[in-house]
C-alpha cells in the first residue's frame, strides 16, 4: 500500500482530466487516470495521451496507473475500475467521475437513440461509478467524491430539454447519496459546468464560429468561456481531504450564468 493518497480520474485524457491530474499530483496524490480513445463517448476528442502525461506527472512526485480498456457507463466496468486502483495502490481516498454526453435541439425533434445515448452516459455512468466506489470507501471509513454533470441540470432552459433534465436527476441522485453516506466520514458533490473552453462544449454550441462565439460569451455575466485550469482548481478542494465538511452539494461553474 502507498502512503500517499490515492485519487482515481476519469476521462483524463480530455476535458479537465490533465489539468486535474497536474493540480492533485502537486497537492501529494498519486493516480489512477481512466482515458478513452472513443471521441463519441464523451462528445468531443483525446486532447493529451498518457504518454505526454506521464512524465510530468512523475516527475511531481506521482506514481500512476493507467487505464483505458473499461466501459463506464456499465457496472462491469466502474467495478473493474475501482479493483486496478486497489490492485495497484492498496487504497482509494478521492474519486473524480466525468460523465455524460451534450446533446441539445428542439424536443420533438430529439430521437430514440438520443434519449437512450443520454440516459447511459448522463445517468447510468453516474449511478454504476457511485456504486463502485462507495463500497471500498465505506469500508475505509472516508473519502471524497466529485461528479461532474451539468449547470444546465439546476436551470431549466430551452433546446436542452433531455439533456438538462438529465442532468438535474444526476445531481439529485449526488447530492441525496451524499446525505445518505455522510455519517460514513464519505463526501459525495456534483459540479455543474457550462459554457467551458473543450471540444465538446465548443462543437455542441458552434462556438468554433467566432461570430457565434462572441454571442455565446455575451450570455454569461463574466463574457468568456471557462478555462480547464480554473474547473481543476475549484474541483481539487473537494478531493483533496482537507475540507471534510461538505458534503450533497451541487456546486455551479458557469460564469455566472446558473447563479
Amino acid at each position: 500500500m502507498t502512503s500517499r493518497p490515492v485519487a482515481l480520474l476519469t476521462m483524463s485524457t480530455g476535458y479537465v482530466g490533465p489539468a486535474l491530474a497536474r493540480t492533485m499530483a502537486d497537492r501529494g496524490f498519486d493516480l489512477v487516470l481512466h482515458g478513452s480513445a472513443d471521441a463519441d463517448s464523451m462528445g468531443g476528442t483525446v486532447e493529451v495521451p498518457f504518454t505526454e502525461q506521464l512524465p510530468d506527472l512523475e516527475s511531481r512526485g506521482a506514481q500512476v496507473e493507467t487505464v483505458t480498456d473499461v466501459d463506464l457507463t456499465t457496472a462491469d466496468g466502474n467495478q473493474e475500475l475501482v479493483r486496478r486502483a486497489l490492485d495497484r495502490f492498496g487504497r482509494l481516498d478521492s474519486a473524480c467521475f466525468v460523465t455524460g454526453t451534450i446533446i441539445v435541439g428542439k424536443f420533438l425533434d430529439m430521437t430514440e437513440q438520443q434519449w437512450a445515448q443520454i440516459k447511459r452516459t448522463n445517468l447510468d455512468m453516474v449511478f454504476h461509478a457511485l456504486q463502485a466506489v462507495l463500497r471500498p470507501m465505506k469500508e475505509a471509513g472516508a473519502g471524497q467524491v466529485v461528479v461532474f454533470t451539468s449547470s444546465t441540470g439546476g436551470r431549466p432552459d430551452p433546446i436542452t430539454s433531455i439533456y438538462g433534465g438529465t442532468r438535474a436527476g444526476a445531481n439529485g441522485i449526488v447530492r441525496a447519496v451524499g446525505l445518505e453516506h455522510a455519517r460514513d466520514g464519505i463526501q459525495v458533490n456534483a459540479v455543474g459546468t457550462n459554457f467551458m473552453d473543450f471540444p465538446g462544449f465548443i462543437a455542441a454550441s458552434g462556438a468554433d464560429d467566432p461570430e457565434r462565439r462572441a454571442k455565446i460569451e455575451a450570455q454569461t455575466p463574466m463574457r468568456r468561456l471557462g478555462t480547464m485550469d480554473e474547473l481543476a482548481h475549484v474541483t481539487a478542494p473537494l478531493l483533496d481531504g482537507r475540507n471534510r465538511f461538505q458534503t450533497g452539494q451541487f456546486f455551479d461553474f458557469s460564469g455566472g450564468w446558473g447563479a
